[in-house]
């Protein structure tokens, strides 16, 4: 039977045949939206193989800021769902009980971090596990006023200590958002996760990010935008306007083998977002 929890959302551009979320998401019976640029495109990945869900077609430009605003049209008025990037690969994840435990916690230190490393087969996680806990995550998210929720980044075991995290950057890849009043600002389309973590910041002063489930996806493949060197220009663009848009808060950061200017960082103290609130007008 497929699973009838949230409105689910995937993001399809370009990867006609090498998309892989919207058929992972039938595999594990989940009924989901798939939101595509135009309908070339939508017979190009029938053509392909990778849809596996309800196709619609947005009639919308390039961009992922513009899809994510198609999908927020598609939403009701205060309405959690997901939003998924098209590449998704697999999820590594601590045990389901563990992390529904309040209690539980983990003390990782150097000596004994190979024992937590998520790259063990015994912490693979299925798609339908990881639904399973979105009731209970969506819960803790109302209960402290959030309206992002997003998961871990690294399966680094020294960057898991704690189980969840409040400031940081809530990755774009995989999503549960709560539709709001206000909209993904349509100037920024590659980096437009540091944006809506930004803006829910400012608004909101928390997101919530998993740490202990980490989603893996191809990132900066062909396809989609294209590779690292191809996607430089709207990069540095991008980021310049969102180091202005929420100075303090973001702001350029350095990032190895990166061209300057093609990285930027969120800075989520106290004092950062409500600075970067006042300079918003909030």
């Amino acid at each position: 039977m497929l699973l009838r929890m949230l409105k689910v959302f995937t993001f399809f551009y370009n990867r006609f045949t090498d998309a892989t979320t919207s058929l992972a998401l039938k595999e594990n019976g989940i009924e989901h939206t798939v939101l595509i640029h135009k309908q070339e495109d939508y017979i190009k990945f029938k053509e392909g193989g990778t849809i596996g869900g309800n196709p619609v077609i947005t009639n919308q430009p390039k961009g992922l800021a513009y899809q994510r605003n198609a999908a927020l049209d598609l939403m009701d008025d205060d309405e959690w769902a997901v939003f998924m990037c098209d590449d998704f690969q697999k999820i590594k994840s601590y045990p389901i009980k563990e992390i529904m435990n309040r209690n539980t916690k983990i003390d990782v230190t150097f000596e004994n971090q190979q024992k937590y490393t998520l790259r063990q087969d015994k912490f693979d996680m299925s798609l339908k596990e990881m639904f399973s806990m979105f009731p209970r995550l969506i819960e803790i998210a109302e209960m402290n006023g959030i309206r992002l929720i997003g998961f871990g980044l690294h399966d680094n075991p020294l960057n898991l200590g704690k189980k969840f995290a409040h400031r940081g950057l809530a990755d774009g890849r995989f999503w549960l958002v709560k539709k709001s009043d206000y909209r993904f600002d349509e100037n920024v389309q590659m980096v437009d996760d540091v944006c809506w973590t930004a803006e829910n910041l400012i608004r909101h002063n928390n997101v919530l990010i998993l740490n202990w489930t980490v989603p893996y996806f191809k990132r900066y493949t062909a396809g989609a935008f294209g590779s690292i060197s191809e996607r430089k220009e709207q990069r540095l663009r991008e980021c310049k306007y969102l180091a202005n848009k929420f100075n303090p808060l973001i702001r350029i950061a350095k990032k190895a083998n990166w061209d300057y200017g093609t990285h930027v960082r969120i800075y989520g103290s106290n004092n950062n977002i409500r600075k970067a609130r006042i300079n918003n007008g909030l």
